[in-house]
């Protein structure tokens, strides 16, 4: 017991009550016994035989002084009643208090010496067995004081045979006493427990506190070597152990699985609802599969656990063949605490099943909100691996995405696959669409084992994965891909999870969409739309990055601007479709003879613009009259009525840093010498030459 007046009592029966509460009980017995027996001794002033003389004046004197060491009792409880030497001397003068007082009614020879034969029933409310067994003694120790200080016997009175009787009820009472409240206390001490189960759960409802509570307090009233909780497990149609399980090994609990429909015991007993009680000697004439395989000899009991009207678990009891064994008196309260305790589980059941709920949720919002405030893809496509980690825990995933090329599945992101599995299975598109159940059916598709699996012929993408869950990738009607989770045990996963996956599945295919139309828009907005190149506004973007790079490396590089010579003639002869068709091809033309490095764009109009990364001017030039000549030899529609009987470009060099220090002087530059070709004869390539630079003065571009 704590030592502060408003503690806790930790210790003993009465463990959970405060020091207030037990200090007033003791408070209230002493005072209405003590003015209750100072009532009855009244009786023999009424001529009613109380078997002895009572000597009035002294007992009232020894009332007096009872009440007030009762109510020094109360003042100072928290010395005299949770000091163990103190606590022992107050039960020798509450003891000794009683014997006086059958003294002063008459001795031996008094009826009131019957108030001794209550002694043990309150050493046992204080210390059960051990104060039941002390008040006993000090009881006989008391009333032999009693009987030896007693001198005034009546004549005729047989002391022996008196003596004999007397002690003989005190025997027989104290023995009666303490059969009956080792009974009461014992139940009284369980019921305590029970609502301290129940008063621990109501205030930590997580599942793992609720069933530590519930196996540790168990443990404790049945006196029991083993607990252990099973649940049902709906997807494996089995109970399986939860932990903590007091009394078993932590790797043994966690494989315990019992298969319902088996011949187990405990599979009966769950399903039948009827409780289950197993002696020492029924175990060693059972033929069937023990209950725990763990133990093969022992004591248990086993009680079904149902609430509100569904089968949650079972509860299990057992003992070694060295510990005591079980009782029906056991069952019986077994019984009485399974339905609380299995109102208690459920309730944990469900809180946890709302915070998986609510995790969930607030990942699905986590993935919503990354679509609205992410606008990259691959930012996307970890955040949905970190969700589907947490809330699935799946051993492998794959997000997998249509190659529009190869019309196969890509795997864009993988889980659980190590770098060179990844690179010889899923860096390239592997999967086709037209046997993938997902694309045929539309809708998401549970494995709970491959070995079994018919559907799906490309299900085993790795050996060790028992079950498999896949989800479409979609936006309304239109699927994107598959969402492939993979674990190493079967029945991984369930109808719930599946519609969770789907969820995200959506959400991501939602956010491919609007990527893609977004991927489509920007290139629209640098995209010339009749020749397909790069446009004016992309250019200056990609030159201002260029001279960044080449001010940092110390790298030159170069730029061309290209014109085709007399294309007003050729439009003007043939049309605009015959001219838009020419720049189409020149495009084209442009590109396939450039390098993958270089760049190259409309400027507008007639005119193109190529950039070359990390070549100089010179360089350059042999580049750019390499084109002039594939130009020239090339075959155009109508080229013919062109001047000079073939269509031509003329083009312009310059070259960073030599002849610019900022991007709009190094298109001004290259501007420049495209003027000097054209002025030169056309169909040539010149280099910026600044002491040129007045006779190649182009009017439209400004100094």
């Amino acid at each position: 017991m704590r030592d502060t007046a408003g503690g806790v009592s930790e210790g003993g029966p009465w463990a959970g009550e405060t020091d207030r509460e037990v200090r007033g009980r003791e408070f209230i017995f002493r005072l209405f016994s003590t003015l209750g027996f100072l009532l009855l001794v009244q009786l023999g002033r009424l001529n009613v035989n109380l078997g002895g003389k009572v000597d009035y004046p002294p007992l009232y004197a020894l009332g007096g002084a009872y009440i007030t060491y009762t109510l020094a009792a109360y003042r100072y409880h928290g010395v005299l009643g949770n000091k163990r030497g103190l606590r022992l001397l107050t039960t020798v003068v509450d003891l000794s208090a009683i014997c006086l007082a059958i003294y002063l009614c008459g001795g031996v020879e008094s009826y009131t010496f019957l108030l001794l034969g209550m002694s043990p029933v309150i050493g046992s409310v204080y210390g059960e067995l051990r104060g039941a067994l002390l008040a006993t003694f000090l009881g006989f120790l008391g009333y032999t004081v009693v009987v030896l200080a007693d001198r005034s016997l009546p004549p005729g009175f047989d002391l022996a045979q008196a003596l004999i009787l007397r002690y003989g009820f005190l025997a027989g009472a104290s023995i009666l006493d303490i059969y009956l409240m080792d009974i009461l206390m014992k139940d009284r001490r369980r019921l305590r427990l029970f609502y301290e189960i129940s008063h621990s759960s109501s205030k930590s409802p997580a599942l793992y506190n609720v069933m530590a509570e519930i196996t540790h307090r168990m443990a404790e009233i049945m006196r029991a070597e083993i607990v252990l909780l099973l649940t049902r497990d709906e997807n494996d149609a089995s109970l399986v152990a939860q932990q903590p399980s007091p009394g078993l090994d932590y790797l043994v609990a966690s494989r315990l699985r019992i298969p319902l429909g088996s011949e187990s015991l405990l599979a009966k007993s769950f399903e039948r609802g009827s409780p289950l009680l197993l002696t020492r000697r029924a175990c060693r004439e059972m033929e069937l599969p023990m209950p725990l395989p763990v133990m093969r000899l022992l004591d248990l009991m086993a009680c079904p656990l149902e609430a509100r009207g569904k089968k949650i678990g079972l509860l299990v009891l057992a003992n070694k063949l060295d510990r005591r064994g079980f009782s029906r008196r056991d069952m019986d309260i077994l019984k009485l605490l399974a339905p609380h305790i299995s109102v208690f589980l459920d309730n944990a059941i469900l809180f946890r099943r709302s915070e998986e709920k609510v995790a969930q949720l607030t990942s699905l919002i986590r993935v919503v909100d990354a679509i609205h405030t992410t606008s990259s893809l691959d930012q996307l496509y970890n955040l949905a691996m970190d969700v589907i980690r947490a809330l699935f825990a799946p051993d492998k995933a794959l997000i997998n995405l249509v190659d529009a090329q190869s019309g196969k599945l890509r795997t864009v992101r993988n889980l659980g696959y190590d770098q060179e599995y990844a690179e010889r299975h899923l860096s390239h598109p592997f999967e086709p669409i037209a046997g993938c159940f997902v694309f045929k059916s539309g809708d998401y598709l549970i494995c709970p084992d491959v070995k079994t699996e018919k559907r799906c012929p490309n299900m085993m993408v790795s050996e060790d994965i028992k079950s498999v869950l896949c989800v479409p990738i979609r936006s309304g009607t239109k699927l994107y891909g598959i969402l492939h989770m993979a674990s190493r045990f079967e029945r991984a996963f369930d109808e719930e999870d599946a519609a969770l996956a789907k969820a995200i599945g959506e959400q991501i295919g939602v956010a491919v969409e609007r990527a893609r139309l977004f991927e489509e828009i920007s290139q629209l907005a640098v995209t010339d739309e009749l020749t397909g190149l790069y446009n004016i506004r992309h250019l200056k973007r990609v030159l201002g990055e260029e001279v960044k790079r080449s001010l940092r490396y110390g790298r030159a590089f170069s730029f061309i601007m290209l014109d085709i010579d007399y294309f007003k003639i050729y439009n003007d002869q043939h049309g605009h479709l015959r001219g838009d068709e020419v720049l189409r091809i020149l495009a084209g033309l442009l590109q396939q003879n450039v390098r993958e490095v270089d760049t190259v764009f409309r400027y507008g109009g007639e005119e193109f613009s190529i950039i070359i990364p990390e070549v100089a001017k010179q360089e350059a030039m042999a580049m750019a009259e390499r084109i002039r000549r594939m130009v020239q030899d090339y075959v155009f529609p109508f080229e013919e009525f062109q001047p000079g009987g073939n269509l031509t470009v003329s083009m312009g060099i310059s070259g960073f840093p030599e002849d610019a220090e900022e991007t709009e002087e190094l298109i001004d530059r290259a501007d420049r010498a495209l003027y000097r070709a054209k002025l030169t004869g056309r169909n040539r390539v010149c280099l910026y030459d600044p002491s040129l630079d007045r006779e190649a003065f182009h009017p439209h571009v400004p100094f």
